[in-house]
C-alpha cells in the first residue's frame, strides 16, 4: 500500500514540476473537438506529425540536453523504425504491435552498437561519427531494391486489434497515448538517479568517475533509450504517412530535431513539444504569408524563420521555455513590487 501511494506521489511531483508539459499534451487531446467544431480536418494530421516529431524530439533531447551528447544521426533511428514497419508488412506481417516490438529491439540493439563506437570519442568526433553511421544507414536503404530503394515503399496502415487506424481519430489517439507514454516514462527517467547522473556527467563526467561511477556506461544506456524512443515514432510515422522511403533518415531530419529542441527548450520535457509545434506551424504559416507578400519566395519561408530562431536564441537564453521563464519572473517581481 505505501509503494502505490509513493508511486502515486512521484507522478503527482512529476507532473506539477512539468505542467507545461501536460498542458501541452492535455490540449492535443482535445484539439480534435476544435477541429470538428471548426470543420478542419486537415490541422488533425498537422497535429499528429506534431505529436510524432515531438516525440522524437523528446527522445533526442534525452542524450542532448540532459546528457550533452550531440548527436547528428538520430534520423537514422526514425527511419529504422519506419522500416521495420515497412519491411515487416513486405513479409505479411500486419499486427502493429509486432511492428512496434521489431522496432523497439532493432533500434535498441543499433543504438547500442553506434553508441558504444560513438561515445568513446567527443565533441566534433562524437558528432561525425554519428552523422557518418546515420548517411550509411540512409545509402544502405537506397540500395535495397527490394524495398523500394531510393523512391521508397507505400504501406497499409498497421492492425492494432480491434484498432481500426483507418479512422483518423483512432490513429490520432493511438499516436496521443504513445505520446502519453513516452512522456510518462521519460519524466520517470528523468527524476530518478540515472537522470540525475547523466546531468551530474554532462557538467563535470571527471567527478562522477571520481565517485567510482562509469560514464560511458550511463551515456550509453541514456543513447539506447533515447534511439527506442526514435524508433517508436518512427514507426507510428509510417503508419500515418502510409509510406516508407530513406528521405526520414536524411542528416537534414536529425538537424530539424535540433533546431526543435533549441527553439522549445534544451535540457526541459515540454521544451521539445513545444518547438515542435511551433516549428510545424511556422512551417504551415509562413509560406502563406510569403506566397502572399512575395509569391516568388513562397518555398523559401526559413528566410523569415532563420531571423526567428536567432531571436529566441538570443533573448530567451533557454528558448521558448526560457523565455516564458524569464517573463514569469518579471511578472512576479512587478506583482512584488506593488505589494498587497
Amino acid at each position: 500500500m505505501s509503494g502505490i501511494r509513493n508511486l502515486i506521489g512521484l507522478v503527482y511531483e512529476g507532473v506539477k514540476d512539468n505542467r507545461l508539459l501536460w498542458l501541452l499534451i492535455i490540449g492535443f487531446a482535445l484539439f480534435p473537438i476544435i477541429t470538428h467544431f471548426a470543420d478542419l480536418p486537415f490541422w488533425n494530421d498537422v497535429a499528429m506529425r506534431i505529436m510524432l516529431l515531438g516525440m522524437a524530439a523528446m527522445g533526442l533531447n534525452l542524450v542532448l540536453g540532459y546528457g550533452g551528447m550531440v548527436s547528428f544521426g538520430h534520423a537514422a533511428f526514425i527511419g529504422i523504425g519506419a522500416y521495420c514497419a515497412g519491411i515487416s508488412q513486405f513479409y505479411g506481417i500486419t499486427n502493429g504491435w509486432v511492428h512496434l516490438g521489431f522496432s523497439i529491439i532493432t533500434c535498441g540493439f543499433a543504438g547500442l552498437v553506434i553508441g558504444y563506437l560513438a561515445l568513446r570519442t567527443s565533441g566534433i568526433y562524437f558528432i561525425m561519427i554519428t552523422l557518418a553511421f546515420a548517411q550509411m544507414l540512409f545509402f544502405l536503404f537506397v540500395s535495397l531494391e527490394a524495398f523500394g530503394g531510393d523512391d521508397g515503399m507505400s504501406i497499409d496502415r498497421a492492425e492494432f486489434g480491434f484498432i481500426d487506424l483507418y479512422d483518423p481519430l483512432r490513429l490520432y489517439f493511438l499516436i496521443w497515448i504513445a505520446l502519453v507514454v513516452v512522456g510518462m516514462g521519460l519524466m520517470f527517467i528523468v527524476r530518478s538517479r540515472f537522470g540525475v547522473t547523466l546531468r551530474a556527467i554532462k557538467s563535470n563526467a571527471s567527478r562522477v568517475e571520481a565517485m567510482g561511477l562509469s560514464p560511458l556506461r550511463f551515456k550509453i544506456v541514456g543513447y539506447v533509450i533515447s534511439a527506442v524512443v526514435c524508433g517508436i515514432a518512427g514507426t507510428l510515422f509510417a503508419s500515418w504517412q502510409e509510406y516508407v522511403s530513406p528521405d526520414i533518415m536524411h542528416w537534414t531530419r536529425s538537424g530539424e530535431l535540433m533546431i526543435i529542441i533549441i527553439l522549445g527548450g534544451l535540457g526541459t520535457l515540454a521544451g521539445p513539444l513545444l518547438g515542435a509545434i511551433v516549428f510545424l506551424l511556422l512551417e504551415e504559416c509562413l509560406p502563406l504569408l510569403l506566397g502572399a507578400a512575395a509569391p516568388a519566395y513562397a518555398e523559401n519561408w526559413m528566410i523569415l524563420f532563420g531571423p526567428f530562431l536567432i531571436m529566441v536564441v538570443m533573448f530567451g537564453r533557454g528558448g521558448l521555455i526560457g523565455l516564458l521563464s524569464q517573463l514569469q519572473v518579471r511578472r512576479n517581481a512587478r506583482s512584488d513590487h506593488r505589494g498587497p
